[in-house]
């Protein structure tokens, strides 16, 4: 069994990622090394000279993003849990549209963190109305390409699954026609949360260039489990929508993210302004 494991796949793919994992410590440390501007902070770094004010305003920002990193991640996992309730092919279906919705969030991921370097740095600056400009900039940016990636979803909601499925092998096509109706009916679903997903992600990148987190944590919170979760819960357990249910409460949680995050943002951003102009 053990010299087994070590020959499965899914072992093989543990240690690719394990590696890359380690790969990418190893070419950081190696740029932050070879670069003019950085490579001074790494010279002659002693544990003796870091502060425990640093420390703390360091986890001050970093453990509430990573509650809401953590809020959405979960509430992701408990619909896969959902989706394999219902039986294999409701979760297969799941995955096809988790793995599909996923990689065009990649987009949407980037965009976050130019998002919060590029408010972070006018926040110093003080340049709060230029601030606005660039996050909002990045905001239409963000629905545009998501709107393209929903157009594509719509477009070939039917033909999307064939790619994940052995379309040849005879004794599977009834799940394998289960399996597509069902992953081809959440791709629609997908399509429309995800032009939310990313303007939710892109919204909280600004905020964290704002050097807030704490509210926006309570808000993801609030969003994904006192709205997203109950409705997932609902709808997929005790109506005939079953997975497409699930996938609409994924979409309530992330539009509720979304609105909320950038009303945040409008009225912080709009009270910085205000404090800076009375100067």
């Amino acid at each position: 069994m053990v010299f087994g494991f070590f020959q499965s796949w899914g072992f093989k793919a543990a240690l690719g990622t394990v590696i890359s994992r380690i790969m990418m410590v190893v070419f950081m440390h190696f740029l932050l090394n070879n670069d003019e501007l950085l490579k001074k902070y790494l010279h002659k770094f002693s544990f003796k000279e870091v502060r425990k004010s640093m420390l703390k305003k360091i986890i001050d920002l970093g453990f509430p993003s990573a509650m809401q990193m953590l809020f959405e991640v979960a509430l992701f996992t408990t619909a896969i849990w959902l989706s394999g309730s219902l039986g294999k092919n409701s979760q297969a279906a799941n995955q096809i549209a988790l793995i599909l919705s996923s990689s065009t969030f990649m987009v949407a991921m980037g965009l976050s963190v130019a998002s919060m370097i590029r408010v972070g740095y006018a926040k110093g600056l003080n340049k709060y109305k230029d601030l606005i400009i660039i996050a909002r900039s990045l905001f239409l940016l963000t629905i545009i390409i998501e709107s393209v990636f929903a157009l594509l979803f719509l477009v070939f909601h039917n033909f999307l699954p064939h790619l994940f499925l052995n379309m040849t092998d005879v004794t599977e096509i009834v799940d394998n026609n289960e399996i597509i109706w069902i992953a081809s009916r959440l791709l629609l679903v997908a399509a429309v949360f995800q032009i939310f997903d990313g303007v939710q992600v892109v919204v909280l990148g600004a905020l964290r260039g704002l050097q807030d987190v704490k509210i926006p944590m309570y808000i993801t919170f609030i969003a994904y489990w006192l709205i997203g979760f109950p409705i997932s819960f609902y709808l997929g357990k005790y109506t005939d929508l079953k997975a497409i249910g699930i996938w609409i409460g994924l979409l309530a949680g992330l539009s509720s993210a979304a609105l909320f995050l950038y009303i945040r943002f409008a009225r912080l951003t709009k009270r910085l302004v205000l404090e800076n102009s009375m100067k």
